[in-house]
């Protein structure tokens, strides 16, 4: 029978991995990374000289059944995303929906997860928290559920990418409580991390001075 692991691999510090999660590599006859560079980067830096498929955002439902047909052809794939989870936020979600509708048997090594990092550091009331993922990059739609999630009363869990999160915390803190408390976590469990607790009145004034980084958010209820 054929198997998907989903193996999530290191966020920001690449000692991070599971040794579980170097065996499976180690052992897969198909990995999926993510992006080129960053999958050969992961694999090398752990020893593993192998070929590997790409599944990303570019990637067509054409080029998902192609690596649905290569599964079913191998014993074990492993599933990669640049950082954190696969299926979270990326489109390793779909690929994993394919194999378990085509009898393909999916199994998880689990570790680093930016959502989960995020919810533990911020020191916020977390129950109940709503994981939002990326906000539409309509900016009318955006608003639109900016207001919806904010009516909910509950801690909210955003990504963002590392052009756009000042701009949207900006858009945020126009409909939100400014003593409401935001977490801003950026480039978490590198050596470089910055981790930022404050009220949104406060996060305004020191947002020009944050770097271009990936970044995670966190709202307090």
């Amino acid at each position: 029978m054929s198997i998907l692991y989903i193996i999530s691999v290191p966020i920001g510090n690449e000692r991070d991995i599971a040794m579980n999660a170097i065996e499976k590599l180690q052992q897969a006859d198909l990995i999926i990374g993510e992006e080129h560079k960053e999958t050969s980067k992961l694999l090398k830096l752990n020893g593993i000289d192998k070929e590997f498929e790409l599944l990303n955002e570019h990637s067509d439902d054409s080029e998902m059944n192609r690596l649905l047909e290569l599964m079913k052809t191998r014993c074990m794939t492993c599933l990669i995303s640049d950082a954190g989870t696969p299926g979270i936020e990326d489109p390793g979600s779909g690929l994993v929906n394919l194999a378990v509708r085509n009898g393909i048997d999916v199994k998880i090594v689990p570790g680093p997860s930016a959502l989960t990092c995020a919810l533990a550091l911020c020191g916020f009331r977390i129950s109940p928290f709503t994981f939002i993922g990326f906000l539409n990059r309509d900016e009318e739609k955006r608003r639109q559920e900016i207001n919806r999630y904010l009516s909910l009363g509950h801690t909210l869990v955003l990504y963002e990418t590392p052009y756009r999160y000042k701009k949207v915390i900006r858009e945020i803190a126009k409909f939100s409580k400014k003593n409401h408390r935001i977490f801003l976590g950026l480039n978490l469990t590198a050596e470089d991390e910055i981790q930022y607790r404050g009220t949104f009145k406060d996060i305004l004034s020191h947002l020009d001075n944050f770097p271009k980084a990936p970044p995670v958010i966190v709202i307090e209820s």
